[in-house]
Order: structure tokens, then C-alpha cells, then sequence
């Protein structure tokens, strides 16, 4: 296509991390290689940036990661918030109060501390596997300034959350709502995705959006597909995504991620 491309982003889950949720040796070195022609590499995911840790002290990471869905900018050397959109969630009193009472798992990300609403088989699950999740009430995270995600995700045994549904739709013309089917749903602010995330990003970089080639699977990525210079979908991505790629991969989760930038870059 004749892009000159400055710049690579990815998602994590179900692109660049394999179904193990891991970063093969060959996808460290093709970064590795961005680095040394100087183009920079970071990561775009639904993630919170304590979920990020791991990775991106696994490859050479050379711009800011942006988290949860665009509604943070972190620095991936000290951790460090260099933008932000936070998100008030009194509307959401009433949903969260009927998903707790539910039985669902409520998990609110306030500063860099993720808090769940009470204790859940998820939670349990947590923190056998050495993540505890605090519990914390609502009145007291309803206080705060520095909330930026909410996820209500739904439990065996719980009431269905497909009922809940009508109420949270009520709320999509106040905050970017992303749904998981009939299993759970996604929140952060108003205009806050993927793309809003990539162009705060660039700017930060003083790199333009056509000179960033983004690879993703899933529709939480097809706005920045859109928008990026060369939007690549890996070859697991879903069809919606595969229709507004500029390339299909032939291969797919961590092996799509290299065949675009080897194709690209």
C-alpha cells in the first residue's frame, strides 16, 4: 500500500497472545526488530494496566500501553497514568445493586485497584490462583473521581443477566457500553474506545493515524482498525472485523501479529 508506518499497536487477548495467553519467543524478536528501525510498538487492550504487567516486560514496549479500551494512557517503564477518562457511575446505582443481589460478579477498576462488589466463584478463583480482588461497597466507590471501568460479568447459578439487558441499554447514550452477548457487559466513559485511545496516543507520539499499521480480532477493535493507516484483522478475528480490515491474515492469535508486521513494516 505504500504506508510508511511509524508505528504498531495491537491487541492482547486473542490476537497478539496465543490461546495459552502467551507471547511466543519468535513474536518478541519480530518487536525486537521494530525497535531497531525505529518504529515504536505498544499495546491496545480492555485490559487494566495491573493485567498488562507481565507482558509488556516480556517485549520491548516503546510507547505508551493504553488500557482499558482507551481510558488510560500508562507508561510502560513506572506504571505512571499519563492521560485518563474516568467515568461517573451513580446512573448505575440500580443495575449494580440488582446484578449483586444477583449473584454476578461486579468488578470496578478505581485508580489502579481493581474492587469487586462481593465475594464470587470468580473471586474465589482469583485468589486461588494468587489475585486477590478486595471487596469493596458501592457507596464508597459511588464517591469517587477515578473510576474508569466497570464489568458485571454473569455467574452459575446466578438469575440470568440477559435480564438486566433493557437497563443497561437505557444507559448507552451516557457511556460506551460494550455487551458480551447475553453474559456480561463492559463500561467506561462517553467516547472512550479503542480508536479515541489510538489517537490520544499518536498525538502523544506525534505520529499520525495513517502511519500506525493495528491489528486486532474482535469488535472492540474495529473502530481502530478504521482509523489506523493499514487495519490487519489475524485470521481468528471475527467476520464484522475481517470485513474492515485492510488485510486478512492468514494465520492466526500471535502468528497473524507477525505476518502483518513482516508483511508491512
Amino acid at each position: 500500500m505504500g504506508k510508511r508506518i511509524r508505528m504498531v499497536v495491537t491487541d492482547l487477548d486473542d490476537t497478539l497472545l496465543s490461546r495459552e495467553k502467551e507471547i511466543s519467543e519468535a513474536a518478541v524478536e519480530v518487536i525486537e526488530g521494530l525497535a531497531q528501525k525505529g518504529v515504536r510498538f505498544t499495546f491496545i487492550t480492555g485490559r487494566p494496566p495491573y493485567a498488562v504487567e507481565r507482558f509488556a516486560q516480556r517485549v520491548h514496549i516503546t510507547a505508551p500501553i493504553v488500557a482499558c479500551n482507551g481510558a488510560m494512557l500508562v507508561n510502560p517503564e513506572n506504571g505512571e497514568i499519563s492521560a485518563e477518562k474516568s467515568l461517573d457511575i451513580s446512573l448505575w446505582k440500580d443495575i449494580l445493586e440488582k446484578a449483586r443481589e444477583q449473584g454476578h460478579t461486579i468488578l470496578v477498576l478505581s485508580g489502579e485497584t481493581e474492587y469487586a462488589l462481593s465475594e464470587t466463584d470468580w473471586t474465589r478463583k482469583r485468589r486461588e490462583a494468587g489475585r486477590e480482588v478486595p471487596v469493596a461497597e458501592l457507596e464508597m466507590l459511588l464517591s469517587r473521581d477515578n473510576i474508569y471501568k466497570m464489568n458485571i460479568m454473569e455467574e452459575k447459578g446466578a438469575e440470568p443477566f440477559e435480564l438486566l439487558i433493557p437497563q443497561i441499554r437505557g444507559l448507552e447514550e451516557q457511556y460506551s457500553v460494550s455487551l458480551y452477548g447475553t453474559s456480561g457487559c463492559e463500561i467506561v466513559a462517553k467516547d472512550v474506545d479503542k480508536e479515541a485511545g489510538m489517537r490520544a496516543l499518536c498525538e502523544i507520539c506525534g505520529i499520525q493515524p495513517e502511519e500506525v499499521l493495528a491489528v486486532g480480532d474482535n469488535e472492540n477493535d474495529l473502530r481502530m482498525i478504521l482509523a489506523a493507516g493499514i487495519g490487519a484483522a489475524v485470521g481468528n478475528a471475527v467476520d464484522r472485523v475481517k470485513e474492515a480490515a485492510d488485510y486478512i491474515c492468514e494465520k492466526t492469535y500471535t502468528d497473524g501479529v507477525i505476518e502483518a508486521v513482516l508483511r508491512f513494516v
